[in-house]
């Protein structure tokens, strides 16, 4: 029973994930950069959705999710499996 909870909270975590990176790409694609150095979508979501959620999120749950939801969206994923963008 534990463990299909986990299952779902991943599951959770992922749709969130996913559907904050594609809203977050499609609003960054029309800013300006302005001179400021833009996140890649992997810090992005770590840095802007993830870690900001709150209910436990930790950097390695955060860092799996925020890794698939890029690569499924065809974008660079986490760079190293110890970077977690400052965190």
């Amino acid at each position: 029973m534990a463990m299909s909870r986990r299952s779902a909270t991943m599951i959770l975590l992922v749709a969130v994930v996913v559907a904050a990176a594609v809203g977050g790409m499609a609003a960054s694609e029309t800013e300006s950069s302005g001179g400021a150095k833009k996140l890649g979508c992997f810090c992005d979501c770590m840095k802007n959705r993830c870690m900001t959620l709150g209910g436990g999120a930790d950097k390695f749950g955060c860092a799996s999710a925020c890794n698939q939801a890029c690569t499924q969206l065809g974008k660079p994923g986490q760079p190293r499996d110890d970077d977690f963008c400052g965190f």
